[in-house]
């Protein structure tokens, strides 16, 4: 799940509905060190997010529904934003399933190796769809 969406879950939605999937147990999320800090610093940002952020860093602290990996590939695959790799090379060292993004410049890639890369929307859907 990349930053856009868990920001985006702040306001309701789709992206709201992929939290819940992930804090009721239903997904899993996959973390790096460098997503963690970016979603950390990002929800600094919001002070109406303050409950949102707290929320976070207990279910992190109890580790419940996250794989955290050391990706060990520098991956260099989003040209117009390299800041988003992070999130392929996350996700490609978890073998994750799928990466869920609001950010048109990863779902711009569609796929990468293997791994779709979806909207908020288009992941509850698939889900759902079984």
């Amino acid at each position: 799940m990349d930053t856009n969406v868990l920001v985006s879950s702040i306001f309701g939605g789709r992206p709201r509905e992929v939290m819940a999937l992930w804090r009721d147990g239903q997904v899993v999320l996959c973390l790096s060190d460098e997503i963690l800090a970016e979603y950390l610093e990002v929800l600094a940002r919001f002070a109406d997010a303050k409950e949102e952020v707290r929320e976070l860093l207990t279910i992190l602290d109890e580790a419940e529904g996250v794989l955290f990996v050391s990706p060990a590939e520098r991956i260099r695959a989003v040209a117009d934003d390299p800041e988003d790799d992070k999130f392929l090379e996350c996700a490609v060292a978890a073998q994750a399933d799928a990466i869920v993004s609001g950010d048109h410049h990863l779902l711009a890639i569609g796929e990468f190796r293997g791994i779709p890369i979806l909207e908020p929307a288009e992941f509850c859907d698939r889900l759902e769809a079984g």
